[in-house]
């Protein structure tokens, strides 16, 4: 069973670095540059902290558990789901769907994302969980609707 329990920014490091492990994909097509581990954690965590900053924001940071164990991350605020990370040993229809039933009761109602164009495996995931693009980029990112 996946949970999503309410972690403090300073413990976000670690979730983030767990979600990334394992993942040379992300690093090498998805993330928003080339990195390996410890870069693509750092720049993550810049631009999470970099948006809280720069929009006054009250972001609320959460860590993915399946069973109990520590899986990845997931970061929000107010009817958007900006950040988000699963590990890939646990990329299993049965967890990832019962992650999308745990994102989608943090929101009420409508919600959003926005993901770089060639973060294409979230968006085609995204999208297979029900989410429709919507006209417009803003900040060169796609953002996807959740109705």
């Amino acid at each position: 069973m996946v949970e999503l329990k309410k972690i403090s920014k300073f413990d976000l490091p670690k979730a983030v670095r767990i979600a990334y492990e394992g993942d040379t994909e992300l690093f090498e097509k998805y993330h928003v540059d080339k990195f390996d581990l410890d870069g693509a954690v750092a720049s993550t965590l810049n631009m999470i902290f970099q948006m809280v900053e720069w929009e006054d924001l009250e972001m609320d940071y959460y860590g993915v558990m399946f069973n109990g164990e520590a899986i990845g991350y997931i970061c929000t605020y107010p009817n958007n789901l900006y950040s988000f990370g699963i590990n890939k040993k646990y990329r299993k229809k049965e967890v990832l769907l019962d992650w999308w039933e745990a994102v989608k009761s943090i929101f009420n109602g409508k919600f959003i994302t926005m993901l770089y164009p060639n973060n294409t495996r979230a968006i085609r995931f995204l999208k297979k969980m029900g989410m429709v693009e919507v006209d417009g980029v803003e900040n060169n990112c796609i953002t996807l609707l959740n109705l």
